[in-house]
């Protein structure tokens, strides 16, 4: 009885084993076929897959740059991705318009584009002005060549000039004194770092006169102290270099805070880097 108990229990497994589909031999390998032009794709027994389309997810579209939201008056760089490269500024799309709409007075003028013999350096720009008047009304000591961005963010930066200038003084600024925009070199503290001032996009200024008569200059007024300065000079010059750089009007405002170098003036320009230059360093 025990053995036929056990001949039965044999039997019936291996007759269970063979109705289960994962114990059967695995299919022969597919032949090749051709994909029909509609996409699908047939099987060697001639039945049809559902369209690639649908049965493999397609990627997701790639996010769409986040583009900065630029406030009325500002022309620094924005730009994380930029940082890196090193050449002449990209034309301003419409900037003759803007200038026009802005109250700026400019003459076309031209510096190519170019590599002065015996050096690496790329200078010149594509789109440069000399910058006549702005809508402060302030003159100045010679009229700076710049690039077309450079002279509406000068535009920019008279507005502040003035602001302050009559709510801090009682009186407008009348001339700024500058000491030069184009220059083909390096930076000096930086040797192997091209200077904005080969592209004619940055501006060095000296001294601010007012309409009253009153002069105000870097070398002699700017204070260095962290505390609030306590002459209205040193105020003037400090609110005026932390709005331009603040607000986003340059890229670089570089004040005595930021090295000896610039003990005697503001360096303004539009870099595609940034930096702050208005306060004392950490």
């Amino acid at each position: 009885m025990r053995l036929r108990a056990v001949v039965l229990l044999v039997v019936v497994g291996l007759l269970a084993c063979a109705s289960h589909p994962e114990h059967t031999a695995p299919p022969s390998p597919k032949r090749a076929v051709s994909r029909p032009a509609d996409g699908t794709t047939p099987e060697a027994d001639g039945a049809l897959l559902p369209p690639l389309a649908s049965a493999v997810a397609a990627p997701a579209a790639p996010a769409a740059p986040i583009v900065p939201v630029r406030r009325p008056g500002a022309y620094a760089n924005l730009d994380p991705d930029d940082d890196y490269v090193v050449g002449p500024p990209d034309p301003y799309a419409d900037c003759a318009a803007e200038l026009a709409t802005m109250g700026v007075k400019v003459r076309a003028a031209s510096l190519p584009v170019h590599v002065p013999p015996r050096s690496k350096i790329t200078c010149g720009a594509p789109q440069v002005v000399t910058y006549i008047k702005g809508p402060g009304d302030i003159a100045y000591n010679a009229a700076p060549m710049v690039t077309c961005s450079m002279a509406l963010a000068l535009a920019s930066f008279e507005r502040i000039l003035q602001k302050e200038a009559v709510a801090i003084f009682g009186s407008p600024v009348a001339r700024i004194d500058q000491l030069g925009t184009y220059s083909c070199r390096e930076i000096a503290a930086y040797p192997g770092w091209v200077s904005e001032h080969s592209y004619a996009n940055a501006i060095d200024i000296g001294r601010f006169v007012l309409k009253n008569g009153k002069s105000i200059e870097v070398l002699r007024d700017f204070d260095v102290g962290e505390a609030p300065p306590k002459k209205l000079a040193a105020s003037f010059l400090r609110v005026v270099s932390r709005r331009a750089n603040d607000e986003d009007v340059f890229s670089h405002v570089l004040t005595p805070f930021f090295d000896a170098h610039h003990q005697n003036h503001f360096h303004l320009d539009l870099a595609r880097y940034r930096a702050d230059g208005t306060r004392p360093h950490s």
